[in-house]
């Protein structure tokens, strides 16, 4: 058996390498494409020249026999001429056309040319083709009028040798100039292509070499404008972004442990004091249980919301939803706002097409994210608008702001403003993640701003 296999991997070693590259099947597809070609204007080239040839011999010929019936008919100017006068073919007869005059009895009466066989004896024949000898040759057959009468016929035929030859010449012309043409074609092809795709192969080996540590490494771009620096640009913009979803991958695995890692130090904590102390003191053993109790709903409310973003595409169970009675349903008599004043200003009878519990949660995200930080005594403003094809809420805060630099981060998983980087402040940093989701599952978009002199104002427009 390892014999076998080693057979087996050499021959599949030899087919990869015989397989042909990039380079190798654009030569052959050019080399293809350079036979058709000369295939086609050699096939051309060759029937034109046979039957420009052809015509002039069937010219030759055909003047040949109306000279000669000229002087045997007495109808034409000057004196004619007796068939059995051996002057008759005397004259200047093309050395490739042999004639032959025959009686009207089918006899033999007199014949001049190169060919010594007797001609066929026909009274009458159009232009055809025939094989005398083994030799091919034009044929046509004429009466010969005298007086009115018949006096006898006319058989000539004219010899396709000199044709053929000259064929036979430019075929082995023709071939040895498609097979020149061809080889450097093949050459100069292959030759060309690896010159032309040797930038792509720089680039591959390029690729090839980038790992998951220099993410930071970019393909050089030589500036020429053409379809490998576009290729270039093109993969070195997806590298940017794969660097920085890399890095963003990161960061969240690292703000995951450290979010999880707190509630389960505290929760490790009070199981070591229940094992040493827990059966001495049963108020011991209440306050721990309360504390456990308390980092595992926070450690199941991260759970959540992590498999909440985790999510491709959210299932939306759409329904038309009056905002106006969704917003006061959502916001009123939330716990954390009851310090706070709340004051709407809502256009009624806007709807939009939506997931109920989705958009609720999305406002209770901002409004919870306002009644952490907003003092007591602050203020929230709720204003909902529709304009044109568009739905528009603004919620709107007077507390102490978001630093200017942290306004596009806010909506990353995990982000959290200095400030907020506390045990005092609860949460994970992942509420406005979610609500970025919801928005954009509902083909809308959220934005944040900061109000002069203080406060946060959030843009949620939604399209109808």
């Amino acid at each position: 058996m390892p014999f076998v296999a080693k057979i087996k991997t050499v021959s599949k070693e030899w087919i990869e390498t015989l397989r042909p590259g990039l380079a190798g099947k654009i030569t052959l597809w050019y080399v293809a494409l350079l036979i058709l070609t000369v295939f086609l204007l050699s096939s051309l080239t060759f029937w034109g020249n046979r039957q420009a040839l052809l015509k002039e011999k069937q010219q030759v010929l055909e003047n040949t026999v109306l000279q000669i019936l000229a002087t045997l008919d007495d109808r034409s100017e000057g004196q004619a001429m007796n068939i059995h006068d051996p002057d008759v073919l005397s004259g200047n007869i093309p050395k490739e056309v042999t004639v032959q005059l025959s009686s009207p009895s089918d006899s033999l009466i007199q014949r001049a040319g190169q060919l010594k066989s007797q001609l066929p004896i026909q009274k009458q024949s159009a232009l055809e083709l025939k094989v005398l000898n083994g030799e091919d040759y034009y044929y046509v057959a004429k009466p010969i009028q005298s007086g009115g009468k018949t006096v006898g016929y006319l058989q000539a035929v004219i010899g396709l040798g000199e044709v053929n030859l000259a064929q036979k010449v430019l075929f082995k012309q023709l071939l040895w100039i498609g097979g020149s043409a061809l080889l450097l074609a093949a050459v100069g092809g292959l030759v060309l292509s690896r010159q032309v795709l040797s930038p792509l192969a720089h680039l591959n080996r390029e690729i090839s070499n980038l790992t998951a540590h220099d993410l930071n490494r970019r393909l050089p771009v030589s500036g020429n404008d053409d379809e490998l620096d576009r290729l270039a640009q093109s993969f070195n913009q997806m590298m940017e972004r794969l660097e920085t979803s890399f890095q963003k991958q990161q960061q969240f695995v690292a703000n995951a442990s450290h979010e999880l890692r707190t509630p389960l130090m505290v929760i490790r904590g009070h199981a070591d004091i229940l094992k040493r102390w827990g059966s001495e003191d049963p108020l011991l053993v209440r306050d721990s249980a309360e504390s456990v109790g308390v980092e595992v709903e926070m450690m199941t409310k991260l759970v959540e919301n992590l498999l909440t973003l985790a999510r491709e595409d959210l299932r939306l169970n759409l329904a038309t939803i009056n905002l106006e009675e969704l917003i006061i349903d959502s916001t009123a008599g939330l716990p954390y706002l009851q310090k706070l004043r709340v004051e709407y200003d809502l256009a009624s009878d806007v709807n939009i097409q939506g997931d109920a519990l989705y958009l609720r949660q999305l406002l209770r995200v901002i409004m919870e994210n306002a009644g952490k930080y907003v003092p007591e005594g602050g203020k929230i403003q709720i204003k909902l608008r529709s304009e044109g094809t568009g739905v528009t809420i603004v919620i709107e805060d007077n507390g102490p702001g978001i630093p200017p630099e942290s306004l596009d981060a806010i909506f990353d998983r995990f982000y959290r403003v200095d400030a907020a980087r506390s045990r005092n402040v609860p949460g994970h940093g992942l509420g406005l993640s979610i609500a970025r989701k919801i928005v954009e599952a509902h083909h809308g978009n959220i934005r944040a701003e900061n109000v002069v002199p203080q406060g946060v104002r959030f843009w949620i427009v939604f399209g109808v």
